[in-house]
């Protein structure tokens, strides 16, 4: 808990300014895949909660069957024209904590990872929000890959010279634009925190590809 959602939403003079780690929702969950990836024996990829989406298959119908450590995803809809769409018009995700509704997730611009009393909240954002609810257990069985047959989430094989235009990018910059992509949260929750609801407008730019489910 506390690590701070994103550098560039905190003043120069602010402590969490110089915070050696930041967070965003799909960044939350990657932080702790990679933390534990001699458990589940793989690596996971760079993408954001779009790409976790489809490598999840199994669907929790209820939510009293999910269990700690299932995930929540959130589709929905831009309000803004120009944001671009997620893959599946996947917007946010976060950790279910197994005591009633309550999830863990990086949910604020200007906040910090932390425990939430629900997965359910209002968005300035996006609107026809739905909730998701998906099981980790193919991960547990050290199976991370897409079974979206539109989004196979694979990276070239093509290995170019470092003096190429074509590099591949480094894992912490791949991971990086990830996040940007996925950085647009402006909500306010209908369990309080209102005060960090006050940020701005961000457009998403994702390049899709062209077949979209």
């Amino acid at each position: 808990y506390g690590v701070p959602y994103a550098k560039r939403y905190h003043h120069p003079d602010s402590p969490d300014y110089a915070s050696p780690l930041f967070l965003d929702c799909c960044g939350l969950v990657r932080r702790v895949l990679r933390d534990l990836k001699a458990d589940f024996g793989f690596s996971i990829g760079p993408w954001n909660q779009a790409y976790m989406y489809d490598t999840l298959p199994i669907v929790v119908e209820r939510e009293e069957d999910m269990r700690p450590g299932d995930l929540v995803f959130v589709s929905g809809t831009y309000y803004n024209p120009k944001s671009k769409k997620q893959r599946h018009d996947m917007v946010h995700v976060e950790i279910w904590a197994g005591e009633g509704e309550k999830v863990v997730g990086a949910r604020w611009q200007r906040g910090k990872v932390q425990m939430f009393n629900s997965y359910k909240f209002q968005s300035k954002s996006y609107h026809s929000m739905q909730y998701h609810f998906r099981s980790i257990d193919t991960w547990l069985l050290g199976i991370c890959k897409s079974y979206c047959p539109d989004h196979p989430w694979t990276r070239s094989t093509f290995v170019p010279s470092q003096r190429s235009v074509f590099a591949v990018e480094e894992p912490a910059q791949q991971d990086q634009e990830a996040e940007d992509a996925d950085d647009h949260t402006q909500i306010l929750s209908s369990h309080g925190n209102q005060g960090d609801a006050a940020t701005e407008d961000v457009d998403v730019r994702v390049v899709e590809d062209p077949k979209t489910s």
